[in-house]
C-alpha cells in the first residue's frame, strides 16, 4: 500500500514524523511475525521545496506535486495533515487555503478513482474545499471549529470521536496523538487487529482513542457578532454559581425566551441552559485540576444543589466521573 503525505509550511511537524515512525514500526511488526511489510510512503510538497513546520525543523519532501503526478504509479492513500495552526488568525487560515489550491483537483481525482483520503485536523478543510464533506461530519481540533463553520457554513462537525471512517474518507481529530491514532486505525483496517495490537504495544501507546470531551474545557465562545447573546453570556458566567431564571434574563434583554434560545443556538449551537451547564462543568474541571477540594464540595461551589444530578451531567458531558477527571488532570504535587 503506497501512501502520499502532503507537506505544508506551518503543518504539525512532529505529527509528520509520528506518522512515519508508526508506519515503520508497523512494517517491523509484520516482518517479525513472518509477513511482508505493508506500507510504502512518499512525502510531497506543492513546489518540491523543503517545508518548515511549526517546530522549525525543516523537512525535505521526496517530490513536488507535479512530479508526483507524473509517476507511473499513483498512491492508494493521500494523507492530508493539518495545513495551519489551530491558533492562527482567520486571515492566515484563508491564506493557507489559497496556497493549497493546486492540491484540490488532485484529491478530487484521487477520490473519483476510488482512492482513500485521510484528513488530520485542519486537513479536513481541504476535503471540504474539494466538495467531499457535504454529507460527512469533519473531525478537527476544537480550536479550528469556528474557522470551519465560518468558511463552510452548513457543513457538519463531529466533536465526539477521535477517528471517523467513512469508507473512502477517514477524518481524524487534532492533537498530539492524532497522527498515531490515524495510523493505528489504518493498520487495523488493512493489516488486522493482531498487527495493530502488537504495533501499539511496541510503541507503548493505546490502540483505542480516549474520549475527546475531557479536553474541551474553557470554551466560553465569543467568536460571533450577536451583541445580545454576548450580554447574556456575560450575565450567565457572572452568576453561574447562583440560581438563574432564564425568563428574567429574557426580560432583562427585552426579548422573548424563544428568541433568546434561537439566537443562542445560531451563535453558539446550544441553548442558554446548556451554556450554563457548560460553564458550571468548566468551573468544576478547573477546581478538580487546581485544588484539593472534595468533589462533593465542588458540586455546591459551581451552583448545584443536587449532587447526584450534577454528577450525572458531568459524566454525560465529559464521559468520565469527577474522580477520574481529577486522576487524569489533577496536580500530583502535594500542597506545601
Amino acid at each position: 500500500m503506497r501512501i502520499a503525505i502532503l507537506l505544508m509550511d506551518n503543518c504539525f511537524g512532529s505529527g509528520i514524523h509520528s506518522i512515519l515512525d508508526t508506519l515503520i514500526a508497523t512494517n517491523y511488526t509484520l516482518v517479525k511475525s513472518n509477513h511482508k511489510p505493508l506500507f510504502e510512503w512518499d512525502t510531497v510538497s506543492i513546489d518540491g521545496n523543503p517545508i518548515t513546520p511549526t517546530n522549525g525543523l525543516t523537512i525535505q519532501p521526496d517530490y513536488s506535486l507535479e512530479n508526483y503526478q507524473n509517476l507511473d504509479t499513483q498512491p492508494d492513500v493521500w494523507i492530508l495533515p493539518s495545513v495551519f495552526q489551530s491558533l492562527s488568525a482567520f486571515e492566515r487560515v484563508e491564506g493557507f487555503l489559497t496556497s493549497v489550491e493546486p492540491v484540490i483537483p488532485v484529491i478530487q481525482k484521487h477520490y473519483d478513482r476510488g482512492g482513500l483520503l485521510i484528513s488530520i485536523c485542519s486537513g479536513a478543510f481541504l476535503l471540504a474545499k474539494a466538495g467531499l464533506m457535504n454529507n460527512l461530519p469533519a473531525l478537527m481540533h476544537w480550536k479550528s471549529e469556528a474557522f470551519y463553520r465560518r468558511l463552510f457554513p452548513g457543513l457538519k462537525i463531529d466533536t465526539h470521536n477521535a477517528v471517523a471512517d467513512y469508507g473512502n474518507i477517514i477524518s481524524v481529530i487534532g492533537g498530539s496523538m492524532s497522527c498515531e491514532l490515524m495510523v493505528m486505525h489504518l493498520v487495523e483496517r488493512f493489516a488486522g487487529h493482531r498487527t495493530a495490537v502488537d504495533t501499539s504495544k511496541l510503541l507503548m501507546m493505546h490502540l483505542n482513542a480516549p474520549s475527546t470531551k475531557a479536553f474541551r474545557t474553557n470554551v466560553e465562545t465569543t467568536d460571533h457578532a450577536d451583541e445580545l447573546v454576548l450580554r447574556a453570556q456575560r450575565h450567565i458566567e457572572k452568576h453561574s454559581h447562583e440560581e438563574i431564571n432564564f425568563n428574567s434574563l429574557s426580560n432583562m434583554l427585552n426579548i422573548s425566551d424563544r428568541q433568546l434560545t434561537r439566537r443562542f443556538v445560531k451563535s453558539l449551537q446550544c441553548s442558554p441552559l446548556q451554556y450554563l451547564q457548560t460553564i458550571r462543568i468548566n468551573r468544576a474541571c478547573n477546581l478538580l485540576e487546581l485544588t484539593q477540594l472534595p468533589s462533593t464540595k465542588i458540586v455546591y461551589e459551581v451552583g448545584y444543589k443536587d449532587e447526584s444530578s450534577f454528577r450525572r451531567l458531568f459524566k454525560k458531558q465529559m464521559e468520565m466521573t469527577m474522580e477520574s477527571y481529577r486522576q487524569q488532570f489533577g496536580s500530583r504535587m502535594q500542597p506545601g
